[in-house]
């Protein structure tokens, strides 16, 4: 294979995000161009693979001579290696190969607390990491090897669950070209892996797995642009992938596809944190099972913006909710700012999706302690006088195999809180009055070709509409044992088609 320098084959897999948008398939990245680097075992400089001698020093020194010698690989090599925290250095590849464990002191000293050199919000939640890096270009984390949290189940250990100042595995922030391929993530304490402020980000053929803890998020994307994130398999505890925005910058162009996601929260979100929004991401072919909260989440709720959202060909298997989309204002303030402008969501574009919904099964006793939560109804709301806007769903095929509790037409009835400035989630308003969409606060929604399949006996309408102006809805198809109406229309919506249902 011709070599390519370091820095271009990065930004060869990240220009598919943006070509994306247009239809077009971007050109994946492929982590054997460097092999030819220079390579630093960790053993040669006094590394030991035993499980017990804590290998922090030993690991940066690697990491600090490979950098002063102008970059290469970092190698750990087959062993189980205890360390802290170590950071990373521009240039230097970061590898684990097969049998490689890089397994986390379970004590806060051996993880010194990091300050970004930019603040911002997300310093209240990103505390700590095993591999850190602030401001670097061209670094990678790549190879067969596993990161082991060492997460104590019995809370004997120092990292207690829901605790910021808990480590994280992988932290970059403002860093360019970053590659993150191969490895296994399991027993987290905290977010797995973010990236803060950074550009030209590929997340490639990970697997994360055993993350029992509360806020074990799979991948968390934080006010970046350029990345893709594809091939990988996620398994936690918490949501599995997440793109959140604590400064105006929020998160812009973007790709998330190919990807297998189980998680007893969210699937694929987008908030709640949404300060700076959303912009110019494709999320498309990937497979949702077994989901607690939501297939897909799409969340306003900072002031921030969404816009120009393209979701296609999604499988959902198992998930409570299938789309959960929410124009709120609970308004967090950017650090610095003194308000908070409306947030707006618009041009968001969902198609093919196929999903089943039922309350998600529990595999393991851990899992079995947390998170009960029951189905809830898809929602698309704003609140009064922020509007969502201009969004498309078509070709979706739902079937809703059970999950929810009785409800009787008496049901359709019941009024629902705007609950503005509350956390964003599929069960916020509580039972809702429709079994497959709640629509309130919108304009320009287009529905075409929705099929539903309503499984157990229910009362309650298909689709509410509630302040809902100037849409279309084509080819829509409910089937429910009780016969109950397909739409529900509110007195306070106008300019609203129903055709061929």
């Amino acid at each position: 294979m011709k070599n390519i320098e370091r820095r271009e084959f990065v930004k060869i897999g990240l220009t598919g995000a943006g070509a994306l948008l247009a239809g077009v398939t971007g050109t994946s990245a492929h982590a054997d161009s460097f092999v030819e680097q220079k390579k630093y075992s960790i053993l040669d400089f006094g590394a030991v693979g035993d499980g017990k001698k804590l290998n922090t020093p030993a690991i940066q020194k690697t990491i600090d001579t490979c950098f002063k010698q102008g970059g290469g690989q970092v190698i750990i090599p087959s062993g189980t290696f205890l360390t802290g925290s170590v950071v990373l250095k521009s240039k230097v590849h970061l590898h684990l190969e097969e049998g490689a464990v890089l397994l986390a002191s379970t004590y806060f000293k051996d993880f010194p607390k990091r300050v970004v050199r930019t603040p911002a919000r997300y310093q209240k939640y990103l505390n700590r990491s095993m591999v850190y890096a602030q401001g670097e270009q061209d670094i990678s984390v790549t190879g067969k090897g596993v990161f082991d949290g060492n997460a104590l189940l019995d809370g004997s250990g120092e990292f207690k669950e829901q605790n910021s100042e808990n480590p994280s595995f992988i932290w970059f922030d403002e860093c360019e070209n970053i590659l993150i391929k191969d490895v296994t993530f399991c027993r987290s304490v905290w977010w797995t892996q973010a990236y803060t402020r950074c550009r030209h980000v590929h997340v490639d053929h990970i697997k994360v797995t055993e993350n029992y803890f509360h806020n074990a998020d799979g991948v968390d994307i934080v006010d970046c642009e350029d990345f893709v994130v594809e091939n990988c398999d996620i398994n936690s505890n918490d949501d599995g992938i997440c793109l959140k925005g604590y400064t105006h910058a929020g998160c812009n162009r973007g790709t998330i596809r190919n990807n297998k996601v189980r998680t007893l929260c969210n699937g694929i979100k987008m908030g709640t944190d949404s300060s700076g929004g959303f912009r110019n991401i494709v999320i498309e072919d990937n497979e949702i099972w077994q989901t607690g909260i939501s297939g897909l989440a799409l969340q306003i709720v900072d002031g921030g913006v969404m816009e120009n959202i393209k979701v296609r060909r999604l499988t959902m298997n198992g998930v409570a909710t299938p789309v959960h989309m929410r124009l709120g204002n609970r308004n967090r303030l950017v650090r610095g700012a003194l308000s908070v402008l409306p947030g707006i969501m618009r041009n968001i574009h969902i198609s093919d999706i196929k999903a089943t919904v039922n309350k998600a099964e529990k595999y393991h006793e851990e899992e079995r302690k947390r998170h009960n939560y029951i189905v809830h109804t898809s929602s698309i709301s704003g609140v009064p006088g922020s509007l969502i806007e201009d969004v498309t769903l078509e070709n979706i095929d739902i079937t809703i195999q059970g999950g929810y509790p009785v409800a009787s037409a008496e049901d359709a009835l019941r009024e629902i809180p705007e609950a503005g400035n509350q956390y964003p989630e599929n069960r916020m308003y509580g039972a809702l009055p429709s079994y497959a969409f709640y629509l309130r606060h919108a304009k320009n929604i287009r529905m075409n070709n929705i099929k539903i399949t309503q499984q157990q006996a229910d009362g309650r309408p298909a689709f509410i509409l509630d302040d809902v102006h100037d849409s279309d809805f084509n080819g829509i198809s409910a089937t429910n044992s009780m016969h109950s109406p397909v739409f529900s229309l509110k007195q306070n919506c106008t300019g609203i088609l129903l055709n061929q249902l």
